[in-house]
């Protein structure tokens, strides 16, 4: 027998190499259930504490890098879609509207008036006629007889009051595209709507909340986080809204930036200053000296210039021109996640602006991906519309109403962001924008 067959048989028939086995496969046992039982615990943690989930992520981040957290995170929103998939099958979770709808039905928006303006009309009533015969040696005078001024009545519209674009709901949940009246100025002055999309036919449980911002009557702000965007030796940054806008009746509303920089390195400009140099082609929002607002692609759509007093860049646009960029079907990480990608089901957010440029449009919703947010964006009336931060905690819209003479913050979806809603009142590490009044007085 040769020492390779004794080996072998021993092999077989030692028993030894069987309790081995069994040991083996016990151990590879009580990992599996350990990392069940671990993802368990963190599905739990990010439904019923976002914040602790959020900074338990940065801080394995910090530990194992990006892309084994990213596919932890994938995991962990897989898992979460399908319960809920389930869920929706077995009747136990239905679509709901995200927040209480206004007993009245249709748009609120008010129609045109038209204003009786009186004009005066120069109608002639005929040429002057002699006063006396002409006689030899007398000299006549002719008086003339000056036109008549009649008055008519025209009808002339009055000027066209401010509205989003009217939305054609996607789903069947009462009140699905109608824009309610959402924010007033001191004026009392409607001066943002908001409204609610039913976009994914796979989950119709998903909802996507819009705010459209009439642009006439508010101003868009930008502040840089204590800690991000990110730049090395950096100075030190407040991470807060000056105290001349933190005013009742003044501030109105605030909600998320965009990626860490760890995750893309996106360009960013405040008060004039660069932080980040620009990336060509990158998705764009830009704010100039005198309030205005634009929405680009870099380097097509938006250049520097010495106007531009603010830009934030996030992946590239999602809709351009009014048409949803393709690369939005890639299901790239590069492109749309940064940790996760764009076939991912997980918390997002998203800027746009109307053609016009007079409307800004906040969008926000759990469980889309990204070609389902580019979606609801068209159909909302967003001509040039980029995405900003995504995942549970971060992704954040608040209002901002006065109580006692304070300011006190309301999401704009009550179930799903209940974060630590306040976090734009002080310095926060993260970017964030804010919407003043342009006319706070009546």
């Amino acid at each position: 027998m040769t020492k390779k067959r004794f080996l072998t048989g021993f092999r077989k028939f030692n028993p030894m190499t069987k309790f081995s086995q069994r040991k083996v496969s016990r151990i590879f046992l009580v990992i599996g259930l350990v990392i069940a039982a671990g993802l368990v615990v963190t599905i739990a943690v990010v439904s019923i504490w976002p914040s602790v989930g959020a900074q338990g992520a940065d801080f394995l981040r910090s530990i194992l890098g990006t892309k084994p957290v990213a596919y932890l995170e994938e995991l962990v929103f897989k898992v979460q879609d399908t319960v809920q998939q389930i869920e929706f099958r077995l009747g136990k979770t239905t679509p709901s509207a995200p927040w209480q709808i206004a007993a009245a039905t249709g748009s609120p928006i008010p129609a045109p008036t038209l204003t009786l303006i009186p004009t005066l009309t120069l109608v002639p009533s005929g040429y002057g006629t002699p006063a006396a015969t002409l006689q030899p040696g007398i000299t006549a005078t002719l008086t003339a007889v000056l036109p008549t001024l009649t008055p008519t009545i025209t009808l002339l519209p009055s000027p066209t009051p401010w509205q989003p674009s009217l939305v054609r709901p996607m789903g069947a949940i009462s009140g699905e595209g109608t824009w309610e009246p959402y924010i007033q100025d001191q004026s009392g002055t409607t001066v943002a709507y908001r409204t609610f999309l039913q976009p994914d036919s796979e989950r119709p449980y998903v909802v996507i909340a819009a705010a459209a911002f009439d642009l006439s009557r508010v101003r868009l702000h930008y502040v840089l986080g204590t800690d991000e965007p990110y730049v090395p030796n950096a100075p030190k940054r407040f991470g807060a809204i000056p105290g001349r806008d933190l005013q009742p009746g003044l501030l109105l509303a605030a909600f998320n930036g965009g990626f860490k920089s760890i995750n893309g390195q996106f360009g960013v400009m405040a008060d004039a200053v660069v932080i980040i140099q620009p990336i060509e082609h990158m998705g764009t929002v830009a704010i100039y000296r005198d309030g205005s607002i634009r929405i680009g692609e870099w380097g097509v759509d938006l250049v520097y210039s010495n106007d531009m007093l603010t830009f934030r860049q996030n992946c590239p646009l999602m809709v351009h021109n009014g048409e949803i960029n393709p690369l939005v079907y890639n299901d790239s990480v590069n492109d749309w996640g940064g940790t996760v990608n764009g076939d991912t089901v997980t918390f997002r957010s998203g800027i746009g602006i109307s053609e016009d440029g007079r409307t800004l449009y906040y969008f926000a919703g759990q469980k889309i991906t990204m070609p389902i947010l580019a979606k609801s964006m068209q159909a909302a009336g967003a001509y040039q519309a980029m995405q900003l931060d995504i995942n549970n905690y971060y992704v954040l819209f608040t209002s901002f109403q006065v109580e006692n003479g304070q300011l006190a913050a309301s999401p704009l979806l009550p179930k799903d962001m209940i974060g630590n809603i306040s976090r734009f009142l002080y310095p926060y590490s993260r970017d964030f924008f804010y919407i003043t009044a342009s006319n706070p007085q009546p």
